[in-house]
This record gives structure tokens, sequence and C-alpha cells, in this order.
């Protein structure tokens, strides 16, 4: 066989094998994360740590890709404090903005004994462009609906300067609502999704 045609087909293989993107940052406020462990649910151990030599400072950010799926997350401190979330559905872009708040355990999956937002194939970028605002609600729901619904974000912010991706079944209109720290909110209706999703670079312009 060609040997080029194996090499394209070996990156082909390793391109779709992770497609998925994990963003942890460090907004401890002055912790540093020494490990990173992430395991699929179905595994019985931690595995290695992910960050190998590295520490991810406070205020700094990891990436890594992983497979699409469902995946528990430990992440240890400077001072050993464990900060665990159970369940994590992962596809696309997962951002995890780890605070003291996180400290302990969380289940973020269908065994939370809270229904999931339902999600879908279209994926919705929202990117905080507002300066030096964090926004802390991301809402969006079909514009049929009356209710916004679940807080999109859970117990994630979106810091200025970083982006947040979350899934909704294409083919309707929607309407999308943020807040902000200071509790100021960035409305836009009627938006069609189309299996491309939807990308929205927030500004002040969009201020309601």
């Amino acid at each position: 066989m060609n040997k080029l045609l194996v090499v394209l087909g070996l990156v082909i293989l390793v391109g779709s094998a992770y497609p998925a993107t994990v963003r942890i940052t460090n907004n401890t406020g002055g912790y540093d994360i020494w490990y990173v462990y992430m395991s699929s649910t179905s595994d019985t151990d931690w595995g290695g740590d992910w960050l190998g030599d590295e520490i991810l400072y406070s205020g700094e950010t990891y990436s890594f890709t992983v497979p699409d799926g469902d995946f528990d997350f430990k992440l240890v401190d400077e001072d050993g404090d464990e900060y665990i979330r159970w369940d994590v559905p992962v596809s696309g872009t997962y951002s995890w903005s780890v605070t003291l708040d996180d400290l302990g355990e969380a289940t973020i999956g269908s065994g939370s004994g809270v229904a999931p937002v339902p999600g879908g194939s279209a994926p919705v970028t929202i990117a905080n462009e507002l300066g030096d605002w964090t926004i802390y609600y991301v809402y969006c729901s079909q514009s049929s609906l009356t209710t916004w619904g679940e807080d999109r974000l859970g117990s994630e912010i979106i810091p200025a300067g970083e982006s947040f991706t979350f899934y909704v079944q294409p083919g309707a209109d929607y309407d999308i609502q943020l807040e902000d720290e200071d509790g100021d909110t960035y409305s836009r209706f009627d938006v069609p999704m189309t299996d491309s999703g939807y990308y929205w670079a927030v500004t002040l312009d969009d201020l309601d």
C-alpha cells in the first residue's frame, strides 16, 4: 500500500477519535492545581494525571482532546483539596472554570436527580467580549416556549475573553439571554438554528 495513503489514513483516524476539547481554567484565586484526572464513567480507576509534569497555575487554562463521552473529573490542588465532578457529558468543547465553590463533589449528568437540559447536534457558542464583565448565566429555549428553562452554564461561568459551547436541536428558532455579574442582560430572539449552529460574540453593544 502507498505509504502516503497509510499516513493520511492514520491522521484521519486520530482526528476522528478525539473530536472533543476539555478546557479547565483555574479560577480558585491563588491555589495551583497539581493534578488533573479524567476517566470514562465506566472505568473503575482514575488512570494517569493529564497534566503530567505541568502545573495549572491560578488564572491559567489547560486544554486537551478526548473522544465524545461521559467522564468523571478529579482535580487536586497544592493543598491536596479535591474538586470532583461525576457523569459529565463531554461533546464539542467542555469548559470548567474551577472556583472554590467547586470543592468536593458534584454530579452533573443524569444521575443527579435533576432532568438534564435537552441536548442536540447544533453547537451554540457564546464568546464573552464584554471586557471586564463575566457572564454568569446563559439561557436558551425555543422561541415557541414561554419559559427560559435551566441555566445552560450550570456551575460554570464565562470569564472575559473565553467562550462556552452547548448543543440544541436544529430546525427551530431560539431565544437566547445572557446575564453578567452585575445582573445586566443581553438577549437575542428568533434566532434560526441550522445544523451548523450559532456563534455569538457578545459585546456591550448587545446590552438590553
